[in-house]
């Protein structure tokens, strides 16, 4: 038990969750490490690194009043080359995937901001934003449109490794084939993740917003009204824009890729792993 004292009094505050949680994070280590061997290792100090990053570099120069979007597109570059080029190695299939990555992060940042914009949003959807605000020296709107683009990286970079990696496959089978035959063939690849792609970022933040959907159970106000204020309206825009990244991460990913590894110019120890 987390137990607070106040002179002669003693008050318990938490149960003492760190041990569960310490034996949670062990378990999914052995998990990466133990299924995924060298490359699950590698993706795990990966994870760690960036996570680092992101809590000891990024956070800290937003807080003290650095430009969110600034450091957010600075930040993502730097976890992505911890993990992409730590993960799979360095290369042409890799600089693809890179690339097709921080462009679709980059265009998540402009339609965001310009959405946002456009909308009206203050950046104060939620409670935490309401306390920085107390703080001050934080731009909140920005904050808002850096965690978008953040929350989608993960997914990205897996999307644009796999895709990069199934034209590496077509070009080592092909050395022949143009970078146009090669996006075309891979992306008959690619249109079967856009089907689920769809799906996934939309879930993971429907997943982390319940309280708010509980809320159109229980709120007698007409839905139109609700979805237009901002706590609602945000997570849509969140929401869409998330997926419309990853949906166009698929063809950049596949076009960079075709036109880096033509001609069977790709890296011969790796090897291609769609899913």
């Amino acid at each position: 038990m987390v137990v607070y004292l106040e002179g002669e009094r003693a008050y318990v505050t938490e149960p003492d969750r760190m041990p569960w949680l310490a034996a949670l994070a062990l378990l999914f280590a052995l998990g990466a490490v133990g299924l995924g061997r060298g490359k699950g290792l590698r993706g795990l100090l990966g994870t760690l690194f960036g996570l680092a990053l992101l809590v000891y570099v990024v956070v800290p120069r937003i807080a003290a009043g650095g430009d969110p979007l600034l450091y957010a597109f600075l930040g993502s570059l730097g976890v992505l080359v911890l993990s992409v080029y730590f993960v799979h190695g360095l290369g042409r299939k890799t600089t693809a995937a890179l690339g097709a990555t921080l462009a679709a992060v980059l265009l998540v940042l402009l339609l965001g901001r310009f959405f946002a914009q456009a909308m009206g949003f203050t950046g104060l959807a939620s409670e935490e934003a309401l306390l920085l605000r107390q703080w001050g020296g934080v731009d909140l709107l920005g904050l808002y449109l850096a965690g978008l683009a953040v929350g989608a990286l993960g997914a990205l970079a897996d999307v644009t490794v796999t895709q990069a990696s199934v034209v590496q496959a077509l070009a080592h089978a092909d050395p022949q084939a143009s970078p146009w035959r090669l996006y075309r063939r891979a992306m008959e690849v690619g249109y079967d993740h856009l089907g689920s792609l769809v799906n996934t970022l939309v879930l993971a933040y429907a997943a982390g917003s319940l309280p708010l959907f509980l809320l159109l159970t229980r709120d007698p106000t007409p839905l139109r009204f609700l979805l237009n204020t901002e706590p609602f309206a945000a997570e849509l825009v969140g929401m869409l824009l998330g997926s419309l990244g990853l949906v166009l991460a698929v063809p950049l990913s596949t076009l960079f890729a075709a036109f880096l590894l033509a001609g069977g110019k790709g890296e011969g120890g790796d090897h291609a792993h769609p899913h």
